[in-house]
């Protein structure tokens, strides 16, 4: 091809760069096209430059024809563990996996047209998911692919059509907090099931406290203050992290940071258990609160909940299951009852007020009748 240089001296460097080369290439979609290159010193710097494009598009054209997606996909996925925490790269990575690699994993990447992205959105349709999990599936597949398109050429008319679909209005969350709940009374049945003085200060401080399980586990006695009967929330505890079997990591979010008080009859079974611990061999202060040198496997206490409802049911047929955030739950319910408001309860369970409310709105009955009586004075105004 040959190298031209441009006639408008205006548009020559400082420098005196004014040669540049134009060529015609085929990408790798068989699409024609073509290149005009950077201004070059001299003609023969500017026919050096063209030899070396068109040798980078051949060799190019080869090595991504050839790679996999499953090559991509992890190359995208270690970028991502640098930007989100470790519990957030954990849960991602498990799901992925599961729904965009084990299907994408037979293809090449270049291999990938807009029919084998429609074959998977069928797959998604009939996967059982919902559809709010399915657009977040198909916004990460679109993360992929555009990495793809950046690094590896990959068509950008196929990255361009991939399209989250449209949600039906009656899909709806349902709200675990509804029913996900014991009242005091219920609370009452259940803990006199408990025989195991170690779970009944467990099940009991849950209830009182409203910690999230995660904080309750990574509690240690460091962050207990008996004296001024309160505890304060820095960490969470995961088994959700890679190559790890547990961790202790940041909370949730800056407003799970906290200092929870007590109440009396929770500081007197803590104080009674921690005089038990501290007369362990080698105790300390960073030892766990619940399970000293080991953590409270999570499952552990699912098992040991399930137990113990099983034989409220004994008694009473109907009694309700709870899940164990389920006490996050209770705690809220039984704040709400006893008339606090939802500031005061975001800041004990270390939430925004928007989040207790939306969460919550249910159990505010104040709020619902706040409305019924401005309709009903403004209606006895206009008469």
């Amino acid at each position: 091809m040959p190298v031209y240089r441009e006639k408008n001296k205006k548009k020559w460097t400082k420098d005196g760069r004014s040669y540049y080369f134009r060529c015609y290439y085929t990408d790798m979609y068989g699409n024609r096209k073509q290149k005009e290159s950077k201004l070059y010193k001299l003609s023969s710097e500017a026919k050096e430059a063209e030899r070396e494009f068109l040798n980078n598009v051949e060799k190019k054209d080869i090595t991504d024809t050839n790679i996999s997606f499953e090559s991509v996909f992890y190359e995208w996925l270690s970028i991502k563990e640098r930007a989100v925490k470790c519990t957030t790269y954990y849960r991602l990575k498990q799901n992925l996996t599961k729904h965009i690699l084990n299907f994408f994993s037979k293809y090449k990447l270049h291999s990938i047209k807009m029919d084998t992205i429609n074959s998977w959105y069928s797959y998604l349709e009939n996967a059982n998911i919902g559809e709010k999990y399915q657009n977040s599936l198909i916004g990460y597949l679109k993360e992929v692919l555009t990495y793809a398109k950046d690094n590896y050429d990959f068509d950008i008319k196929i990255v361009s059509r991939i399209q989250k679909k449209r949600i039906s209005k009656d899909v709806t969350k349902v709200n675990d907090a509804l029913w996900n709940f014991w009242t005091d009374k219920e609370f009452d049945i259940f803990i006199k099931c408990v025989d195991d003085p170690f779970y009944y200060i467990i099940f009991n401080f849950l209830y009182y406290t409203g910690l999230r399980m995660g904080e309750l586990i990574a509690l240690t006695w460091n962050n207990v203050n008996l004296e001024r009967k309160e505890i304060y929330i820095k960490d969470n505890f995961t088994n959700k992290v890679e190559g790890q079997v547990f961790a202790i990591v940041d909370p949730k979010s800056d407003n799970s940071i906290r200092i929870v008080d007590l109440d009396d009859d929770t500081v007197a079974m803590l104080s009674k258990h921690y005089e038990h611990e501290k007369k362990l061999y080698n105790f300390s202060n960073e030892w766990f609160v619940f399970g000293n040198v080991k953590y409270v496997a999570p499952t552990t206490f699912a098992n040991h909940l399930d137990k113990y409802i099983e034989q409220a049911k004994k008694e009473h047929t109907n009694f309700k299951r709870i899940t164990p955030h389920g006490f996050r739950h209770s705690h809220a319910s039984l704040l709400i009852n006893l008339g606090c408001d939802s500031r005061e309860v975001a800041a004990r369970l270390g939430d925004t007020v928007e989040v207790i409310e939306s969460t919550y709105y249910h159990m505010f009955p104040d709020k619902k009748k706040h409305t019924i009586d401005v309709l009903n004075n403004f209606k006895k105004r206009g008469k």
